[in-house]
């Protein structure tokens, strides 16, 4: 059995948004709450969270980036008035967005989205590296970044770390199509750990910081923006 939460601080528009997911699938569990304090102090693994971005205290995006510290898997969608709001946003890696007040049949196509996501078979990308160490195959989702120091490649993933003899610019072509970019000339990063960008600083979702170049800032910007967006019209077309 699937959970749910809804946390909005309208008790109004909590009750809607619960009364129409049971409407879809009395199956569900839907948990909500009326803060996103209270969100996160009660937080248990779910299928999804229906999340409003515009609280008093703890808002949507602050929560959603809190929750993404202990719940990497689930599928946040924001609840907004206003069409503006990706701005901020996109660290949270927020699976869909639905305009207040909420309409029935795009909440039930979200529900639709989220659980065709959820059946469907994880596919993984395994690519081998010729490290000094000996080969090595690693799912591109499990590594973070590629950065070149002392003429070698340093690999950096969720549980090893590895090094091999290339140069970072045959690293990029090679990893580019996976979703990695350059934003300094000794890192390959992938976006998909990409959590947040502050000044010339870029924070991942494993708690490391990388170095922004200041001459790519605003492409390098731009580049993760359109691969956010693109990751996000994948999502509705699964």
């Amino acid at each position: 059995m699937y959970t749910i939460a809804v946390c909005d601080d309208e008790k109004a528009v909590t009750e809607r948004v619960k009364k129409l997911i049971l409407e879809w699938n009395p199956q569900i569990q839907v948990a909500c709450c009326l803060s996103g304090e209270e969100l996160l102090e009660n937080y248990h693994p779910c299928a999804a969270v229906f999340l409003d971005i515009d609280m008093k205290g703890v808002n949507g995006i602050e929560a959603g980036r809190q929750l993404r510290l202990i719940d990497r898997e689930t599928k946040i969608v924001y609840l907004t008035a206003y069409r503006d709001y990706v701005a901020g946003a996109f660290e949270v890696h927020a699976f869909q967005y639905l305009l207040k007040p909420v309409n029935k049949k795009k909440l039930w196509n979200v529900l639709e989205e989220i659980f065709r996501y959820l059946s469907k078979p994880e596919k993984k990308t395994v690519l081998d590296f010729r490290t000094v160490n000996g080969l090595v195959c690693l799912d591109t989702e499990e590594i973070y970044y590629f950065e070149y120091i002392s003429r070698r490649v340093r690999i950096v993933t969720d549980k090893e770390e590895y090094y091999m003899v290339d140069r970072i610019s045959d690293v990029l072509e090679r990893m580019k199509e996976f979703g990695f970019s350059m934003p300094h000339q000794s890192f390959v990063v992938n976006m998909a750990h990409v959590k947040n960008i502050r000044n010339q600083q870029i924070y991942l979702d494993n708690g490391e910081e990388l170095p922004l170049s200041q001459k790519k800032q605003r492409a390098w910007k731009g580049e993760l923006t359109n691969y956010l967006s693109e990751r996000l019209e994948r999502q509705r077309r699964v």
